[in-house]
């Protein structure tokens, strides 16, 4: 289902808490799946239960998630425990990288692409088809300054877009974004209220 956000009274405790979807296949490892729809691994499946208690425990008003399975699945399983709908946001889905997608990270440095140059040029540069730097985080920031302010929400994401907000709300530049990338199944929280300094 997609997303229909509800209006709410204004508040300062409304919180975002985005969580990266659990681990992939091992298979994968090594490729560029980015907003690929790629199968979870074993361990991440069981680590969903676990994980969808903790985040019940949060007491979300609202859960969404990319629509990707990885992040599906968590989202749905929490929503089950609190008898809450599981909302489609596209705009939290991983970074696109375009013609690249399902390739070796080596492949695609042995065919010649500069890869350093998504960090480094991330206004203009993107892979064939895919998406700029700057267009994931202009999608991310529209979607997080329209959340209600006095929800509680739950976003399960990816690496991509839960690492650009944390670099954006710390002023720190592109090439650091990706030292900000979580683990699986870690989650972060923001208050609504930093929304103000994003003018």
């Amino acid at each position: 289902m997609t997303l229909s956000l509800p209006t709410e009274t204004p508040s300062d405790d409304g919180w975002l808490v985005m969580v990266r979807h659990t681990a992939v296949d091992p298979q994968l490892k090594g490729v560029c799946y980015g907003a690929s729809d790629v199968e979870l691994s074993t361990g991440g499946l069981a680590h969903i239960e676990l994980l969808a208690d903790e985040l019940a425990d949060k007491a979300p008003s609202i859960i969404v998630h990319s629509g990707l399975l990885r992040s599906r699945m968590l989202a749905e399983a929490v929503g089950r425990r609190l008898g809450l709908e599981a909302y489609i946001e596209p705009r939290i889905i991983e970074f696109n990288f375009g013609e690249w997608e399902l390739r070796r990270w080596g492949e695609i440095f042995v065919a010649g692409h500069d890869i350093a140059r998504l960090i480094h040029e991330p206004e203009r540069f993107s892979a064939p088809g895919g998406e700029t730097l700057f267009a994931m985080r202009d999608r991310v920031l529209a979607w997080y300054q329209g959340l209600p302010s006095g929800s509680r929400i739950l976003a399960v994401s990816h690496g991509g877009p839960i690492s650009t907000l944390r670099g954006v709300l710390a002023d720190a530049p592109p090439a650091k974004w990706p030292e900000l990338v979580p683990d699986y199944g870690e989650h972060i929280r923001f208050a609504l209220q930093d929304r103000a300094s994003l003018g």
